[in-house]
Order: C-alpha cells, then structure tokens, then sequence
C-alpha cells in the first residue's frame, strides 16, 4: 500500500502542461492568426500601410546627400552629381531606374521603374522631379 501512495503522489506534482492548457492556448493562437490577415486588410484599404517604401528610403537618401553637398551639378538631364567628403555622389537614370553611385563605384538601384526623371535649374535651388509607375509622385528642391 505504501508503494501505490508513492506513485500517486509523485503523479500530482508534475509541474507540466494539462490537456485542458494546452487546448486553451492553441485556441488564443488560432483565433490571433483568424483575425491578423483581416486587420491588415482594412488598414491597407485606408491607406495607413504605406507600401512604397523604396520611394521613401531614396528621398530620405537624396535629401541627407543634398544637405551634406558642397556642391551640386546636373549632366546631361539624367544625372544629378554631389561633391561630398565622402566623394562624387551621383544619382542618373538609367533603364527606368534611378541609380546610386559613390566615386563611379557600387552602383545601387534607388528607385524601379521611373517614369519621370526632370531637373529645373533655378538661381538659389535646383528641382527634381521623380514619378514611378506605382504611388511614388514627388518633387524635391536641392538647395545650391
């Protein structure tokens, strides 16, 4: 009789999960992947996801190169050139996209299928302007 006490105690305090738990939580996780696919819906429908982000990382990039210019040349009408510290920074078209390189090195695609790619030369600034065939529409004025 002392054995079978032994065992049944030893069966209580396992420290693991019931099957009650365990169904449980499986069904929070499915009920959260039910509903995720949705939410992500309804804000895509509203706009609040913004889905260009490659347009945004290349204005954020052109503008910090801009502001860190010593000097700014256009060429030709498909390419915009910085004199930096760090070297000739040229942005230029080319197939429909815009490339990035650093002292004619590294060439990095910044932007896809470019649709419009013009420069006006003012006295004090010069203005870009950049239109994709997705949601990227954008005008940017480099100061000289």
């Amino acid at each position: 009789m002392t054995k079978m006490k032994k065992v049944y105690v030893s069966v209580l305090k396992n420290n693991g999960f019931t099957y009650l738990e365990t169904l449980f939580s499986l069904s929070v996780i499915s009920l959260i992947a039910f509903i995720l696919p949705a939410t992500f819906g309804v804000f895509s429908q509203f706009g609040m996801i913004d889905t260009d982000l490659e347009g945004d990382i290349f204005f954020m990039d052109i503008v910090e190169t801009s502001r860190s210019a010593d000097e700014v040349e256009i060429d030709n009408k498909e390419t915009i050139t910085f004199e930096t510290e760090r070297g000739k920074i040229e942005y230029q078209l080319n197939n429909s996209r815009i490339v990035k390189s650093i002292n004619d090195e590294g060439f990095i695609t910044m932007l896809f299928d470019v649709t419009t790619w013009d420069f006006t030369e003012e006295k004090k600034f010069i203005k870009i302007k950049i239109k994709t065939d997705g949601e990227f529409d954008e005008e940017i004025l480099i100061k000289k």
